[in-house]
């Protein structure tokens, strides 16, 4: 069973992702645990606090780094965990990276960073991952580690219904890798467009040649 924790100013968000989906069928089926760890449980003072503003000014608040890492130590209670960050400094995710990260036996911690961002120090003494899901901001850390989970999460046997749907998944090997091709479905005539012959045949190899000549780049 695979552990994943997130340490998050809100556990609510967190909480009310992990019991639809894949994220409940992965508990359901004991493959998968999940926690969250409310930041505000670890404050500096009787004031609740958790962020300062940045030395050298800004205009925006900082995660300061006690909270982060009292939170990450209580949590691990002396355990070895494997800590993830997102942020737009980070290493670009990869379905490499959730084929590897599935595949861990230690539990996982995703650090929710907001506001700002987080204290350089405390990424640099714990985060052992930093990650970017791409060339945009969000206003937490909570949906791209989410995002992460979801993708990792896939790659354990078992917790989709259907094998095929991961080993069909873009970018999950050399033929597709970075590749998908368009997909269709019922009705066969839909608004006078009719889905192609090909994939109607039933013939495996026409399909296949089909697909292989109209696979199409996702990432534009």
């Amino acid at each position: 069973m695979i552990e994943l924790a997130f340490v998050t100013l809100h556990p609510s968000f967190i909480e009310s992702y992990t019991t639809i989906g894949i994220f409940s069928s992965a508990s359901d089926k004991n493959l998968a645990s999940f926690k969250t760890v409310s930041l505000r449980d670890y404050p500096v003072d009787h004031h609740g606090t958790v962020d300062s503003r940045p030395y050298g000014g800004g205009d925006s608040m900082v995660l300061r780094p006690e909270p982060l890492a009292m939170a990450l130590k209580a949590y691990a209670s002396g355990r070895d965990v494997h800590t993830v960050f997102t942020s737009p400094a980070g290493e670009a995710f990869q379905h490499k990276d959730a084929v590897r990260l599935s595949k861990l036996t230690k539990p996982i911690v995703f650090i929710c960073g907001r506001f700002a961002g987080v204290d350089q120090r405390f990424i640099e003494n714990y985060v052992d991952e930093e990650f970017s899901l791409g060339s945009f901001v969000v206003s937490g850390g909570e949906l791209p580690s989410l995002l992460i989970a979801d993708a990792l999460l896939r790659q354990i046997p078992g917790v989709l219904g259907n094998k095929l749907s991961v080993d069909h998944d873009s970018f999950a090997d050399g033929l597709n890798g970075m590749l998908e091709y368009p997909l269709y479905s019922r009705p066969e005539v839909f608004e006078g467009k009719r889905a192609p012959e090909e994939l109607l045949s039933g013939d495996h190899e026409k399909i296949r040649a089909w697909r292989l000549k109209h696979l199409v780049n996702p990432v534009k």
